[in-house]
């Protein structure tokens, strides 16, 4: 398959943007008497559907799909998912007006007999919290270097199996915020510790930084930030062996950087750990069936 290819028709990661989509949309209905701006929701959603079909229908017949509409038609899906995140921000505390952050820490101190954020204040050392940060922000970007690396390599079959893997795994991880509130230890165990953490250079740039572009989301469970290294780094494994070994570094400080910033509970990870793995269990199939249903269309 080309490039040119790859943008004909309604594909896997366009019918799974069209699916979360509509949930989200019925959700604003749902609860229309508590998301005001549902109408709003409601015209943006159909907005962004419409605009993915005419690109899937009339893909041939604009400029003989130039590069740079092949580009576009490719990836606007990755550049869509920040924008369905922000509106979760106004969204679930409307929809699921409630929080489970005492239920989620109470998980992890059955668990370890302590609050694992408390606990590992006893290894804290602004240098490792550097570090840490560093990599935390590197999630933004582990998926766009596989994609790019696959994408330069015109492996495009394997690009679009990527995409649709990453759509999928940020929209039900968006699906798990909805369903599971949770704003962070960092908030709710903040009377827990017994000193905030520092860093050196970046640390206190990046971390405002990311609390001014994410806000008050409630976006702990599951761990996204686990979720899509995992997947990011299995595939990396699967499609380009140089690429998987290095992120591999940065991926597993990422994933460990979710409990020692503060920002997710043990829990978290482990429930994005296992989504990630539910992924790879069934991602082949459901991208076949979707492909097939392309195809009937």
């Amino acid at each position: 398959m080309s490039g040119r290819d790859a943008g004909g028709a309604f594909s896997p990661a366009d019918k799974i943007t069209f699916i979360y989509l509509s949930i989200i949309a019925l959700l604003a209905i749902t609860f229309a008497g508590r998301v005001r701006l549902w109408w709003a929701v409601i015209a943006a959603h159909l907005l962004a559907v419409s605009l993915i079909a005419l690109m899937a229908r009339h893909f041939h017949r604009i400029n003989s799909a130039s590069r740079a509409y092949v580009f576009i038609r490719n990836w606007y899906a990755v550049a869509l998912i920040p924008i369905v995140y922000k509106e979760l921000e106004y969204l679930i505390p409307r929809i699921h007006p409630r929080d489970y952050d005492r239920e989620l820490a109470a998980i992890d101190y059955a668990i370890f007999g302590a609050h694992p954020t408390v606990w590992l204040e006893r290894v804290t050392w602004p240098v490792l919290t550097e570090i840490f940060q560093l990599s935390y922000t590197t999630y933004y970007f582990l998926p766009l270097i596989l994609g790019a690396v696959l994408w330069r390599r015109r492996e495009f079959d394997r690009f679009q199996f990527l995409l649709f893997v990453i759509v999928l795994g940020f929209y039900l991880s968006y699906l798990g915020y909805l369903a599971v509130p949770a704003i962070g230890p960092r908030f709710i165990l903040a009377q827990e510790q017994t000193f905030p953490l520092t860093g050196l250079l970046f640390f206190n740039f990046i971390r405002t930084t990311l609390d001014r572009a994410e806000g008050i989301t409630r976006d702990c469970f599951p761990s996204g930030h686990t979720e899509l290294t995992l997947l990011v780094l299995y595939y990396s494994y699967r499609f380009h062996r140089r690429t998987f070994w290095l992120l591999l570094v940065p991926g597993s400080l990422l994933i460990i950087s979710t409990v020692y910033l503060r920002y997710h509970y043990v829990i978290d990870v482990a429930a994005g750990a296992l989504l990630a793995l539910l992924i790879i269990a069934t991602a082949k199939p459901l991208y076949r069936s979707l492909q097939v249903m392309s195809d009937e269309w």
